[in-house]
């Protein structure tokens, strides 16, 4: 059983918000698992029209959603390993939400709202893996409070300085061969 040979995993469930900051962003969970609800792939088909930054985050994920997927052999709904397809960046897997799932929202919350699904299935993954860390990553705040007053755990995405240009400059120092002097 795959829940029991890594317990200490966590399960992150992406927010659309996430990706179309860091288009790499699934890679960036180490160990973890990352799981991508229907309605975060809905949004990223909304947002993938146009020339602004967004809309290339957009088409870009997509396109890294689309190779991770189709080097995929096995059901997906056992997850896919990220090890290959993130050139060993990552060792979780991604989940993609492959069944309806009920809304178990409190009375009053509209579950027409691409939000309030996406914390549906957060309650929802919580209760079928209670012993597991399952978290909401988000960039909205509001998102996060609203998490956070249903008991869930929500965090914010800092994970997005993994190769910056300023780690391709150089750093001004070079260290020199032993012999440098009497060369030169």
């Amino acid at each position: 059983n795959k829940k029991t040979d890594r317990p200490q995993t966590k399960l992150f469930v992406l927010d659309t918000n996430v990706l179309l900051h860091d288009p790499t962003s699934v890679y960036r969970f180490e160990e973890h698992d990352v799981f991508l609800p229907i309605m975060t792939l809905e949004e990223l088909d909304n947002n993938k029209k146009g020339l602004s930054e967004v809309s290339r985050n957009a088409r870009q994920v997509t396109r890294t959603l689309d190779d991770i997927v189709s080097s995929h052999t096995d059901a997906i709904e056992l997850g896919i390993a990220l090890s290959g397809p993130s050139h060993k960046l990552a060792s979780g897997r991604l989940y993609l939400q492959t069944e309806a799932i009920s809304h178990d929202l409190p009375t009053g919350l509209p579950t027409a709202k691409a939000d309030n699904q996406i914390l549906a299935v957060l309650i929802h993954l919580q209760r079928l893996s209670p012993e597991r860390a399952v978290i909401l990553v988000s960039k909205d705040i509001n998102m996060r409070i609203k998490a956070r007053a249903l008991g869930l755990d929500a965090q914010d995405y800092f994970n997005d300085k993994v190769l910056e240009d300023t780690d391709l400059l150089y750093s001004g120092l070079r260290e020199l061969a032993p012999d440098f002097w009497d060369k030169h």
